[in-house]
């Protein structure tokens, strides 16, 4: 008994220790608590536990340490404001006890008045230290982060090379690592867990995490120094950095009541530490020739495809809000233009107040000709064999059918130099910018100064901004998603042409990339075709494009290019208040998240007091059936509504959610706005319809043989209480209750179709 009491009495000691050895930060919603003894930190959000246990990690690849292994551990806190916010700042440190001696700097920033805290860790030597992998976050607890329900992991690629695809998978699945950020989020409430890196100048960052039941994060680790192969393209591990001070990137941990802010919140944090490339244009609008005629590009259709814009689709509206369209070469060029053609074609598009863009890969060698005399723009006597990128055993390393070229190496600068001179001298002012990841690869390189790829990458393209930051529109394709800083836009996905797969593929990224345009001016959806598909997935293909960012076209717009596709951009390019709208949003963000890789069905943007709200039916076999939901668009219950649809322009009036359908393989967009006080739904006189209602049949039928393709049921308040967009002559309303209805029909020639009927 004496040895139990005894035994009990350390036990109490040494819980009454471990307590007296916490220190506690309040700032606002937050409480951050560190254990004096072990270093470990506990995160809290208002009353959720959303970090446990969390300490630093560090290393060269597999040897890898943590706070377990330091001494003198020493927990401090102060006063702290910087360009993030005001509140906290809490300290833990610690030292190694063998050599190289470091001091390790673990430091948590907690801003009183933000949804988010920050962190990093530096690590001091008394001599060189040679580090390739630092985790500020490593959770050690597991924690209840979420509400039961449909609970989601982000998947977030590194680019968008390989057609790869963002994809939400729910708690307790595998969550394969994903990179730069992530979110955990909660698809019913919307509440969110954002963590990621904000800085992107040395690492490459990585977000590894396990879940399990409904709600609990079991553990979770953000850190530098990631590579793999279907990941980031990498052969070599991550470059070592040698320093005696290596600093990991900022951190930021954010917990939100609606994960769609969270990750803008995020992008504008990274846009704080790198601002935006400077843009005074406006959203382009415009035309890319990798669309249909590909290597066939030649400079009279280039100059034809001007002359169509001018004379047709600019007058029918479909310009950029500054009234200028792009008019953009892509590959093969160089192989079909002469200089005197750069001439006839950039004054071309001048005096058709258009601008002209071109195309060039300055980091991918693809005449893979080693000993061949590499035009370095008098930077030396160089061969292409001089300036690849070689891995850690010497082999020059191959992407996507080119080997990549150092962007460190004099031949490399200095042809990037020569081009953009010649560029310029021609008058372009845009450029797509392809197979970028190349430029990212780790490797040896030949600035020794330069330790990893995001170093050479990050060099390099600042390099390529100082000549054409201020004077060409830089857009970049097969690109990682950071840094931002050296581009004014980037393709969201990889290729993209006319089927309604690349719309759906294209609005996977769009729909959990969005936010990326914090970050850049603009993103962009490639170029829309529209030859080869029916008039309604064409519409699907132009509203992915819209609701993405720049509207890129790309069918044969030349002289003797496709007539039906000219025909089909006249009638859907030309829609006025869909161009208007494509003015004054940047990208739209999703309603609701899909599980897996299938990309949302609604879209939403909102300015001022309007919401628009784009619906895509990716099925060619069956209609999709949603709802207008008032409290997940953020619309007040009551509040009498004019919801108009763009492409079509039909208007209807609502107080109240209501059904709404998108027939097969189309897209609706829809402006929804608060009825202005003189504003009326228009109909078409009872004594002009030829349609009727049956009450032996409970149906609306037709007088004559009209073939329907859209079919709407209101009440007489003007509430939509039915819609079809398939075919059909009759309209089954024996599911309402009794009551005066509202009929509206559009036939397959666009002819309205009204009557009132009372059930």
């Amino acid at each position: 008994m004496r040895k139990i009491l005894l035994s009990l009495f350390s036990m109490a000691l040494a819980t009454s220790a471990m307590m007296a050895q916490e220190s506690v930060v309040t700032a606002g919603k937050w409480q951050v608590t560190a254990n004096e003894t072990t270093g470990k930190v506990t995160i809290v959000y208002g009353d959720e536990t959303i970090v446990s246990g969390n300490e630093a990690e560090w290393g060269l690849r597999d040897a890898k340490k943590t706070f377990a292994s330091l001494t003198d551990i020493a927990v401090s806190h102060n006063d702290y404001q910087d360009e993030f916010g005001s509140g906290k700042q809490l300290i833990v440190s610690g030292m190694t006890t063998q050599a190289p001696i470091t001091k390790i700097i673990h430091t948590y920033y907690i801003y009183s008045d933000r949804d988010y805290i920050l962190t990093d860790v530096v690590l001091e030597g008394n001599e060189q230290l040679e580090i390739n992998y630092i985790a500020p976050i490593r959770s050690t607890g597991s924690a209840n982060i979420l509400d039961a329900g449909t609970n989601y992991f982000l998947y977030v690629p590194f680019d968008n090379d390989g057609w790869t695809r963002y994809e939400t998978r729910k708690f307790g699945e595998h969550h394969p690592t994903c990179y730069e950020v992530s979110v955990f989020f909660n698809n019913d409430s919307r509440r969110g867990l954002v963590t990621g890196s904000i800085e992107h100048d040395t690492w490459k960052t990585g977000v590894s995490s396990e879940t399990t039941g409904e709600t609990t994060l079991k553990w979770l680790t953000v850190f530098n120094g990631v590579t793999s192969k279907g990941g980031t393209r990498d052969n070599d591990p991550h470059g070592a950095v040698k320093a005696r001070r290596v600093e990991s990137s900022k951190m930021m941990i954010g917990y939100f009541t609606d994960w769609r802010r969270g990750m803008e919140t995020y992008a504008d944090l990274c846009a704080i530490v790198h601002p935006q490339l400077p843009f005074r244009g406006e959203k382009p609008f415009g035309w890319n020739s990798w669309g249909v005629l590909q290597t066939n590009i030649k400079p009279q259709y280039a100059i034809e495809v001007s002359d169509y814009f001018a004379d047709v689709l600019a007058p029918a509206g479909f310009v950029g809000a500054d009234g200028v369209v792009y008019i953009g070469l892509d590959s093969w060029w160089n192989e079909n233009f002469g200089v005197r053609d750069h001439g006839k074609f950039v004054k071309n598009c001048a005096e058709n107040n258009q601008y002209a863009g071109i195309y060039w890969t300055p980091f991918a060698d693809w005449g893979k000709n080693e000993s061949g005399v590499m035009p370095s723009g008098g930077a030396g006597n160089y061969t292409w064999g001089d300036a690849w990128l070689r891995d850690s055993n010497g082999n020059p390393q191959e992407l996507d059918g080119a080997i990549a070229l150092d962007p460190t190496h004099p031949a490399t600068l200095g042809r990037i130099k020569a081009e953009f001179e010649k560029y310029l001298k021609w008058g372009y002012k845009f450029v797509k910018l392809d197979f970028m990841t190349h430029g990212a690869l780790e490797g040896k390189h030949y600035d020794e100064s330069v330790q990893t790829g995001l170093q050479a990458y990050n060099k390099a393209m600042e390099y390529i901004a100082s000549f054409a930051g201020d004077s060409m529109f830089i857009n970049l394709s097969i690109a990682p998603l950071f840094p931002a800083h050296h581009a004014h836009g980037r393709r969201i996905a990889c290729d993209a042409f006319s089927s309604l797969g690349n719309a759906e593929y294209t609005l996977n990224s769009t729909g959990y990339g969005w936010w990326l345009d914090h970050c850049y001016s603009y993103n962009d959806a490639d170029h829309v075709v529209l030859s080869g598909q029916t008039i309604t997935i064409n519409r699907v293909r132009l509203t992915s494009s819209y609701i993405t960012g720049s509207v890129i076209l790309g069918d044969d717009l030349s002289a003797g290019g496709d007539s039906e596709a000219k025909k089909r951009l006249e009638e859907l390019a030309g829609n006025k208040e869909v161009v208007a709208m494509a003015h004054q949003t940047k990208a739209f963000y999703p309603v609701e998240a899909n599980q897996g890789h299938p990309a949302p069905n609604l879209f939403m943007y909102e300015v001022a007091d309007t919401v628009y709200l784009a619906a895509l039916n990716y099925e060619s076999g069956r209609r999709y059936d949603f709802t207008i939901d008032f409290d997940r668009l953020g619309l007040t219950t009551g509040t009498e509504y004019v919801v108009r649809e763009l492409w079509t322009g039909h208007d209807v009036l609502a107080t109240e959610s209501f059904e709404e359908t998108v027939r097969r393989a189309d897209a609706s967009i829809y402006k929804i706005y608060p009825k202005p006080i003189d504003n009326s739904v228009e109909g078409v006189p009872c004594n002009e319809t030829r349609c009727y209602y049956d009450g032996l049949a409970g149906e609306v039928r037709m007088k004559g043989t009209s073939y329907l393709v859209e079919s709407y049921v209101y009440t007489v308040g003007g509430t939509c209480v039915y819609a079809t967009h398939e075919s059909h002559d009759t309209v089954d309303v024996n599911h309402l209750p009794a009551g005066a209805y509202f009929y509206r029909g559009l036939d397959a020639e666009g002819n309205s179709i009204v009557c009132k009927f009372v059930k």
